[in-house]
């Protein structure tokens, strides 16, 4: 009986297995890249460059690479920086769709250092064949279609990897938008280098439309659950929408009462059901705020301060009572005249009155101001009722204001009768109510690039509240904003008019770094002249104002930083019969911002354009220059 013995198979040479190894290696790091040997080490990094491409793409990716960092630090020449930045190349040129790329380096003594040259060969741009939505059911075409127009790279248009991952994103989540709580997106490039083609692949595990289940709220202090639970936008059974669950962080957020807000979709036993976790840290109780400013134009110089004391919660869970104090100082630049200004108030702000999400106020203070043609003191209390933003764009509001003002000081440019005719030859009161409403469509409302902004004011004195003087006051006002690129194009319209037995507190002042930039702040208005030839503004009954800025941001510059050229109309007359659109007074100027930790410092230089001379407000004097904080509108 013979026995056959099962033969061995031959071992490849280690050798062999080691050559087949490096070879996979270089080929898995190189990446398609050519490598040229290097000189010694340690020397300086001297000019690195990038040949071949266009012509931007230097500028764009040799900032980023190993060695530029290396020099820039002071690190010396090292091999393996090349090969890593070979690598970072030719990724670079990949992910915008050349699938062909190939990179070569070539280092150069040049004196003490090593210049590095990196040259590109593209190859042809890949095209994106298609985008396949797999897993939808058939009667979803619509769905997969939706899916596949948020990719936005056409069929045959040139395939871009980041534009493609900015999509990803979008996708699930406008699953999730229509219900799909669970709806997944696997998307996948499929490159063919061949080709030069893209294939992506989007696998979508949809799910069921979910319900929102049981709402979890946790850490609610004492005294705020009804106002919580009044702004949850989630309710147990509802639709699944996301959308419901930013906007109850957001009503959250802008109760004013806590913070940090934490709203959740948690994860449960059924896909159909989501249940919902609100939770809420606190904020501080008490807060103590002490702050001033400057304000600065070619008539006087203003200085304010800020002292405020708040602490929620108190008298009542929903309420929140400020004290505030805010003395200011003008002192006029010509004779170092003193004007002195002072406000005390106490304010109880009170929540969900008398509907959740409405707000009410009450506030007493004491005012003490010298202007112009008088100084004036008294106390006033304001009551006010505003309403919740609706759609978070149009909001409005209603109130009660009664003040007794007391006049003293008055400025003998005045005579009698023109003190008699303002009210200001004894005490004055006035009870007024008010009205407020506006539309808010602006991107951001500090300093906004696009977007428009509606306000409507008006004021009614009468003797139902508690008045002496009968009267009407109106003042719309108009903004516009558009922007290309680095530019911000803004615009403003403004009318005031006032009606009846008007008090001088009351009436209009134009110029200033808000208003008509060629005059400094309340001189275009009506005045009368003293017997020095001093003039002395005592405000008009009609106004009229309109102004255009073009903002142009720095590049480079810390964001906020920019140019301004502006173009501002205005004026202010006793009559409304005596307002005339077409012979405003205007002025044009330049100005700069800059942001500082208490808002963006603007300095405004404006040039009178017309009506400068004999008979006209500041006679004579065109240039004018404001430096304050924040936009003028």
């Amino acid at each position: 009986m013979s026995h056959a013995t099962p033969a061995r198979r031959a071992r490849p040479p280690r050798a062999a297995l080691l050559a087949v190894a490096l070879v996979a290696l270089v080929a898995l790091v190189g990446c398609g890249a050519r490598q040229v040997p290097a000189p010694t080490t340690g020397r300086p990094i001297g000019a690195v460059r990038l040949v071949g491409g266009d012509g931007d793409d230097a500028a764009q990716v040799v900032p980023g690479l190993g060695l530029s960092h290396a020099r820039d630090h002071g690190q010396p020449y090292a091999q393996f920086l090349v090969a890593q930045d070979q690598r970072r190349i030719a990724s670079h040129y990949v992910r915008h769709g050349y699938f062909a790329a190939e990179v070569a380096a070539a280092s150069e003594r040049r004196g003490a250092a090593v210049d590095v040259t990196f040259t590109v060969q593209r190859g042809p741009r890949a095209r994106l064949a298609r985008v396949d939505v797999l897993g939808l059911p058939p009667e979803a075409a619509a769905l997969a279609a939706e899916l596949r127009a948020r990719v936005p790279i056409a069929d045959g248009a040139p395939f871009d990897h980041p534009t493609w991952e900015a999509a990803g994103p979008t996708l699930p989540a406008r699953l999730h938008a229509l219900g799909y709580a669970r709806a997944t997106v696997q998307g996948m490039v499929l490159a063919d280098r061949a080709r030069a083609e893209a294939v992506i692949r989007l696998v979508v595990t949809l799910g069921p439309r979910a319900r929102f289940g049981a709402i979890d709220v946790r850490g609610v202090p004492a005294g705020l659950a009804g106002a919580v639970a009044a702004r949850l936008r989630v309710r147990a059974g509802a639709p699944y929408r996301p959308a419901a669950l930013e906007a109850t962080r957001a009503a959250l957020y802008e109760l004013g009462r806590f913070a940090l807000v934490r709203v959740e979709a948690e994860r449960g036993d059924d896909d159909a059901v989501v249940p919902v976790r609100v939770e809420v840290e606190p904020a501080a109780r008490h807060d103590l705020r002490l702050g001033g400013g400057v304000g600065l134009n070619s008539l006087a110089l203003d200085l304010h301060g800020l002292a405020q004391y708040g602490v929620a919660g108190w008298p009542t869970p929903l309420t929140t009572t400020r004290l505030e104090l805010r003395p200011a100082l003008l002192i006029q630049r010509d004779d170092r005249t003193l004007a002195p200004r002072i406000e005390a108030s106490a304010t109880v702000d009170r929540l969900d009155l008398p509907w959740p999400r409405f707000a009410g106020s009450a506030q007493a203070a004491f005012r003490y101001q010298t202007v112009e043609a008088y100084a004036v003191y008294g106390p006033l209390v304001r009551l006010g009722l505003r309403s919740p933003a609706w759609r978070g764009v149009v909001q409005a509001s209603v109130g009660w204001q009664f003040e007794l003002d007391a006049f003293t000081d008055r400025s003998s440019a005045l005579s009698n009768a023109d003190r008699a005719r303002l009210g200001i030859l004894g005490g004055d009161r006035i009870g007024a109510f008010d009205q407020s409403l506006v539309v808010e469509l602006r991107d951001d409302r500090v300093a906004p690039r696009r977007g428009a902004y509606v306000e409507l004011r008006a004021e009614e004195g009468t003797a139902a509240a508690g008045s002496a003087r009968t009267f009407v006051r109106l003042m719309p006002d108009v903004r516009g904003y558009a922007s290309v690129g680095w530019a911000t194009l803004a615009l403003r319209a403004r009318v005031g008019a006032l009606v009846g037995d008007a008090p001088a507190t009351r009436r209009f002042f134009g110029g200033g770094a808000n208003d008509q930039r060629g005059l400094p702040e309340r001189q275009l208005a009506p005045f009368a002249t003293a017997a020095s030839g001093t003039q002395v503004p005592y405000g008009g009954l009609a106004q009229a104002t309109a102004s255009a800025e073009l903002r142009l941001a720095i590049p480079g510059a810390p964001a906020g930083a920019g140019l301004v050229a502006f173009l501002d109309g205005g004026d202010v007359t006793e009559a409304w019969d005596a307002l005339a659109l077409d012979r405003l007074h205007w002025a044009t100027g330049l100005g700069l911002r800059y942001p500082t930790a208490l808002g963006a410092v603007r300095l405004d230089v404006g040039w009178r354009l017309n009506r400068y001379g004999a008979g006209e407000p500041r006679p004579d004097e065109r240039l004018a220059g404001h430096l304050t904080i924040g936009e003028a509108y």
